[in-house]
């Protein structure tokens, strides 16, 4: 809700280039910092991360320089450990635009094992300017 006097920031049109087929990829070695507190294994919020970085990548290209995307839905399905060391690489594609919301299939594998799952929802909104 915006305070009384203030405005919200308009929106900006969204490129017509993003659209269904769009693919991001990103990588990660997994470090301490992605392991979970209890188990020596990557986490699964480690693994929501890189999931939502390589989203981001397939759209990053085409954004005004005013526009970010903002994660708001995550189905995630983690399949199988990582240790520290293994490389984790997500692969995000989207698969549907409707007007600023965009849904992604994304994988997560360590070589040809298959770590994870997810159908992830963004939405492309106007950044605020710092300060304001």
């Amino acid at each position: 809700m915006a305070t009384p006097g203030t405005s919200q920031p308009s929106r900006l049109p969204i490129d017509p280039a993003i659209r269904p087929g769009l693919a991001g990829e990103t990588q990660l070695t997994v470090a301490a910092e992605h392991l979970a507190p209890h188990t020596p294994k990557f986490s699964t919020p480690a693994m929501v991360m890189l999931m939502e970085q390589a989203s981001y990548q397939a759209v990053l290209s085409l954004l005004h320089p005013d526009q970010t995307v903002v994660g708001y839905e995550v189905n995630v399905k983690h399949l199988a450990p990582a240790d520290a060391g293994a490389v984790a690489t997500a692969r995000s594609v989207l698969t549907d635009v409707s007007g600023n919301k965009l849904r992604f299939e994304v994988e997560v594998h360590h070589g040809g094992l298959l770590l994870g799952t997810a159908e992830h929802k963004m939405a492309i909104v106007t950044q605020t300017p710092t300060g304001s």
